[in-house]
């Protein structure tokens, strides 16, 4: 079962630098059971993006989802008329929530596009779309099982627990404690899970002077939880429009004094929990820790590929950042195994490069990978940290 983060923020989009390494699209969870399914929790803005990554991957192949909303609020719908998929009448969609205010699923969803709030209607979305009001408490898919619980939210809220090939990722975003009941349920919906994916959205401070009632709750909060419920990972969702980064890593530090195994999380992190990854933190290189440049260079790239076998390749160096570096490949490296990329002494226009000399091989670590569409193929768009 392998899990990805397309939108990790709450109550509002947050597009500014100072949040640049953790993101600031709202609330959109990807998970893939073991068997392939598709699997998406919210639908915030970093839909449109998890759309777009669809596309590629899929092509002119027909896609099919179940998304599961965990209420209505817009950070966590407002990505729904932007994700291009929809506009496919080959692609299939299951939306499943709970009926709100006399409106069914179908009706909540079409009124944040209709007029005056927006000039295309949802019945312009040519997708077959089925509209499912969550009456159980357990769905049953071809590898995969989920779980349903209310949890405490003005106008209510949904959290969710997903169980495939033994492992488990329980999504508990947009609840307050101190209802004795929800607190309960909270409990009992990350009894013994791999991934708890819970609402931090206010410091112990923050709640308890200004934000009562409001819906949300603590790191402090999801360390009890998560303790009491013996989970192996906590990651902190939902971040505060008004945290930045480094006010994130504050939390982050703080919450690891009583949790080790704890991350913030961020717009394009990626687990596989098939292979364990969340049993040990990811390295936080992996996150948007700079801003890139545009530096076209000739590299030489030396790897070994999934199969173990070295592999040499000739390719331009697209962008770099102190840190890492991107660039596209034909080979397929093995993420476990280091890199070697060689940096070739002129640019493609025939500059000498400023340092002069050619740069020597550095040794880089694999840390993000997708397919990227060329007219005539498609390559590995390749992300590495510098070690």
């Amino acid at each position: 079962m392998k899990l990805r983060f397309w939108g990790v923020r709450g109550s509002t989009p947050t597009p500014a630098a100072e949040n640049f390494r953790y993101g600031g699209n709202t609330s959109c969870v990807e998970i893939r059971s073991a068997l392939g399914e598709i699997i998406v929790l919210d639908c915030g803005t970093g839909l449109r993006l998890l759309g777009k990554q669809l596309l590629r991957e899929f092509g002119p192949q027909s896609i099919e989802a179940y998304i599961f909303l965990s209420h209505y609020h817009w950070d966590h719908i407002q990505g729904i008329p932007f994700f291009e998929p929809l506009y496919n009448p080959e692609n299939r969609f299951y939306f499943h929530s709970f009926p709100s205010h006399a409106c069914t699923v179908q009706e909540a969803l079409d009124q944040q596009m209709s007029a005056p709030h927006f000039p295309v209607k949802m019945s312009a979305m040519e997708a077959h779309r089925e509209f499912c009001k969550v009456e159980k408490d357990t769905f049953k898919f071809k590898d995969a099982i989920l779980k349903t619980v209310p949890l405490n939210h003005p106008q209510g809220c949904l959290g969710f627990r997903l169980e495939s090939a033994g492992k488990v990722i329980v999504f508990a975003t947009d609840n307050e404690p101190g209802s004795e009941e929800h607190d309960r349920n909270v409990r009992k919906l990350a009894e013994g899970a791999d991934v708890l994916i819970y609402d931090a959205q206010y410091t112990p401070f923050e709640y308890a002077n200004f934000k009562k009632g409001w819906g949300h709750s603590t790191w402090r909060e999801a360390v009890t939880i998560a303790n009491d419920a013996q989970v192996k990972q906590l990651i902190l969702f939902h971040h505060d429009p008004d945290h930045s980064d480094t006010f994130l890593e504050t939390i982050v530090n703080e919450t690891q004094r009583f949790f080790p195994n704890v991350l913030a999380a961020w717009e394009g992190l990626e687990i596989d929990l098939g292979r364990d990854q969340h049993l040990k933190l990811p390295d936080q290189s992996d996150r948007r820790t700079a801003s890139r440049e545009p530096f076209r260079v000739p590299l030489v790239v030396h790897g070994k590929g999934k199969n173990g076998v070295p592999f040499e390749e000739n390719t331009v160096l697209e962008n770099i950042s102190i840190q890492g570096a991107y660039f596209l490949l034909e080979n397929d490296p093995d993420p476990d195994t280091l890199m070697d990329v060689e940096f070739q002494g002129k640019t493609e226009s025939g500059d000498v490069l400023p340092v002069g000399a050619p740069m020597k091989a550095v040794r880089s670590q694999l840390v993000r990978k997708y397919p990227v569409e060329l007219p005539n193929k498609t390559k590995n768009g390749i992300a590495v940290v510098f070690r």
